[in-house]
């Protein structure tokens, strides 16, 4: 058999990879049929005026793959692959591609004068130049003590809690850390109840693990505990401070029906804490974990809303009644945060910095919360009202329009904006709507873009 390829010698691929990728895809291709005897190396090496070291290269990698047999003394021959079909369907993959392709939205992520990189880079040089950091060590399964001290710190400090560094558990992003969670309690805890509307992104993760997942519906009047007391569920994951996505707070004595329905029932109580630092109308509301006595919340945090998105750090901060489990199962896991973003971040925090950017962050947020309401009372008037705004990084609206569910979403996401649509009747939807990621000098022209998709 004669083998006839032309090779690329301009090329950045190997000559031995050239040719196995030409005899595979003649393979494939059913050009060189099944149990057909391939050149011997030193024939080939002779015809193709190739190194006999290229040749074996190639024939190697195409054994170890399966596409061709080496039989001592006899040669190289091609394997019947004919039940095997390698056609591929480009229609089909480009669908699957269009589908997976991630948006990049308008209103998303933080505001780009928000962070200060040059104290950040500073921070960086110094820990990568220190040797008490070890950069050639992995780290700390739990995460670094240094920043677990920073973060137990704030959390006693910033949102009232009561806790310490043992109990911080530090990972990248708070689905890993439910995924931690969960292999603490599974064997005592099989059903979770979660608000409706909600964080769909934790109530995923409950049911990839086969959780009964029970929804609660938020009213008018808040969170309704004596919903959760009549269902079976002893753990429930919900955020007190900033519902999402309605935005509204959970008064104080619906905070203690809910320490006291977990004490009742041995339950655990999940506190999603994800942006309760940015308010504009007062302090910030005190975490509910900073209420519970009897060990029976779970906090988390993050510092995606704080900080910034592509920084990928969360905590979450355990009752001591869990801390031995923990300890029995947390070496099935590993440390997903790098070990040198987080001792940057712990020494942000102990210098000060991270005080400063809360300071700076609630400025820049309250101006540009303020601009986009005005801005959208001036452009829409009464076709459409911000009904809460006055903590967080996204506004709660309602408004009049005609389109359909699905043609309106279809051109929200061709707009590459992020809006999620809580509820609708009739024509009156209400949606929440994400601005930390609007540039100040564009929001009417983000408002221009919003009402041509709601109302055009």
């Amino acid at each position: 058999m004669i083998i006839s390829p032309v090779f690329d010698k301009e090329s950045s691929k190997a000559l031995y990879i050239q040719l196995y990728e030409y005899i595979k895809n003649e393979i494939i291709s059913g050009l060189l049929k099944p149990d057909s005897k391939l050149p011997s190396i030193r024939e080939a090496s002779t015809t193709l005026n190739l190194s006999k070291t290229t040749i074996e290269n190639a024939y190697s990698q195409l054994v170890a793959e399966g596409y061709i047999e080496n039989f001592p003394k006899r040669g190289y021959f091609v394997c019947d692959l004919t039940e095997y079909n390698f056609e591929i369907n480009h229609d089909v993959q480009k669908n699957i591609l269009d589908q997976q392709s991630e948006i990049n939205y308008l209103n998303n992520g933080v505001d780009k004068e928000s962070f200060d990189t040059s104290a950040w880079k500073r921070l960086y040089n110094k820990v990568i130049s220190d040797e008490r950091t070890d950069i050639y060590s992995s780290g700390s399964i739990q995460g670094e003590k240094f920043l677990r001290d920073e973060i137990a710190n704030f959390v006693n400090t910033m949102r009232g809690g009561n806790t310490s560094a043992d109990q911080v558990i530090v990972g990248a992003g708070v689905q890993y850390l439910l995924g931690i969670l969960i292999g603490i309690i599974k064997e005592d805890y099989n059903a979770v109840a979660v608000e409706t509307p909600g964080f769909n992104k934790a109530e995923f993760i409950f049911e990839d693990y086969l959780f009964n997942i029970h929804h609660i519906e938020v009213t008018d009047n808040g969170f309704p505990v004596e919903k959760l007391r009549n269902s079976d569920a002893h753990l429930i994951y919900i955020s007190p401070s900033h519902q999402y996505p309605l935005g509204t707070i959970m008064p104080v004595n619906k905070r203690m029906e809910l320490l006291d329905w977990a004490q009742k029932n041995n339950g655990l109580i999940i506190e999603d804490d994800y942006d309760g630092m940015i308010r504009y109308g007062g302090m910030p509301i005190p975490s509910l974990q900073g209420l519970d006595k009897n060990d029976c919340v779970i906090y988390l945090g993050s510092f995606s809303k704080m900080l910034l998105p592509s920084l990928r750090i969360s905590f979450m901060v355990i009752p001591k009644r869990l801390l031995s489990k923990y300890n029995e199962i947390k070496y099935r896991h590993t440390q997903s945060t790098s070990k040198i973003d987080q001792v940057v971040l712990a020494n942000f925090m102990k210098e000060g910095y991270m005080l400063k950017h809360l300071r700076k962050i609630k400025r820049i947020y309250s101006k540009k919360n303020l601009a986009l309401s005005a801005s959208f009372k001036k452009t829409f008037k009464d076709r459409l009202e911000i009904i809460n705004s006055d903590s967080g990084l996204h506004v709660v609206c309602e408004a009049y329009v005609k389109k359909d569910d699905i043609h309106l979403m279809e051109q929200i996401k061709n707009s590459r904006i992020l809006l999620n649509i809580i509820s609708r009747n009739g024509d009156k939807i209400i949606f929440s709507l994400n601005y930390s990621g609007i540039d100040t000098d564009k929001i009417q022209d983000f408002t221009n873009l919003l009402g041509k998709v709601l109302f055009e």
